[in-house]
């Protein structure tokens, strides 16, 4: 995650218009066709007349305004998590509290699979250290390759935002273990995709805004289309990757072959590290989208596709549309993984062929 401050996802006078958008978004949007179905899942969406229904407009103005609308929706679910979540009891980020609070239940759940028939627990040190550890990973490395010191060493701001939720979801667990349960954790999935989507976005923007030319970060990083996505990633995944690798979840602790590593097949390799290259695709899509500099020659090979007049290094969309675009496309992905992990059937199990014995 970005700093404790909050990324700056922009505020309400800045959400498009479906109009406004509609010059550019439309092109782009065409990754993001599978999203069609999952808007109304976004927080803060007001209701709105649909254009899906059939009129006598020709089918790409259709097309266009429902683009237009789903990044108008994505824009709205950035500018709500970029708030407080109450101005006087809780003034700290939307998009800091539910990152602490899914990361605190996946830690909790780990947890206990790890100790479960163990007759062992986590003492709170060890409970505490590793759920920090799991949500400040990303943080913590990402930071120490840009040469930036990390805000949990100048802020008290993070402590408060994750022990707070942390240990307030480790009393609701506790007194509704069925919130642990896998049926309640499949369901979370589904549900949440769209919005963790959203605030995975913000966590990755918000890190690759560091390197823009004039920032402390040296020159050859700002301008390295490889370090945009590999701070994506680490943005994205840092903290997974760093628990896992630790067994930060268990009580003692050890250094192994980090899960993803252990794919037995491609495909189930891709499913899991699909917070990692899912990151490294966001700081793409926004990198070229908003004109990043390192993202000049992708520009190159994308304008003439799109049939765009836009100049190599212009902006093709404005900011929050920009970040909304990328948030649409990981979307999509968390929406194919919670459906094949938690809905879709199993593949049919492959019958080995048995060897007869000969018979004299």
């Amino acid at each position: 995650m970005p700093d404790a401050g909050g990324p700056g996802f922009g505020n309400p006078d800045t959400c498009v218009s479906p109009r406004e958008a509609r010059s550019l978004s439309e092109r782009f949007a065409r990754l993001l066709h599978l999203v069609f179905f999952y808007p109304s899942l976004l927080p803060c969406v007001h209701a709105r007349p649909t254009p899906l229904l059939i009129t006598n407009e020709p089918l790409q103005s259709r097309w266009d305004g429902n683009m237009a609308l789903l990044l108008e929706q994505f824009g709205r679910g950035l500018t709500f998590i970029g708030q407080p979540v109450h101005a006087t009891f809780f003034p700290y980020p939307i998009a800091a509290t539910i990152h602490a609070a899914r990361i605190s239940i996946a830690y909790q759940a780990n947890s206990r699979a790890a100790t479960a028939g163990t007759g062992t627990r986590l003492n709170w040190p060890t409970y505490l250290a590793g759920y920090l550890v799991m949500t400040w990973g990303g943080t913590i490395i990402t930071h120490q390759l840009l040469h930036l010191p990390p805000p949990m060493l100048y802020s008290l701001n993070p402590y408060i935002i994750y022990l707070t939720t942390h240990l307030t979801l480790t009393l609701l667990t506790y007194l509704f273990p069925v919130l642990l349960s896998k049926p309640f954790l499949a369901l979370l999935d589904t549900v949440m995709f769209p919005l963790d989507a959203i605030v995975r976005t913000g966590a990755v923007t918000g890190t690759t805004a560091h390197l823009v030319p004039g920032s402390p970060v040296p020159r050859p990083l700002a301008s390295s289309t490889v370090t945009h996505l590999i701070i994506g990633a680490l943005a994205s995944a840092g903290g997974g990757l760093s628990a896992s690798t630790l067994s930060t979840w268990a009580p003692t602790w050890s250094f192994s072959t980090p899960p993803v590593l252990r794919a037995s097949t491609l495909s189930a390799f891709l499913w899991g590290s699909m917070d990692i290259w899912g990151g490294a695709l966001v700081a793409a899509v926004h990198g070229v989208a908003s004109g990043a500099q390192a993202f000049h020659g992708a520009q190159a090979l994308v304008l003439p596709m799109l049939g765009n007049a836009k100049l190599v290094g212009e902006p093709l969309l404005a900011p929050l549309e920009a970040k909304a675009l990328a948030a649409g496309t990981l979307a999509v992905c968390f929406g194919a993984r919670a459906y094949k992990l938690h809905w879709a059937a199993p593949p049919p199990a492959e019958k080995k062929k048995g060897v007869k014995a000969k018979t004299q």
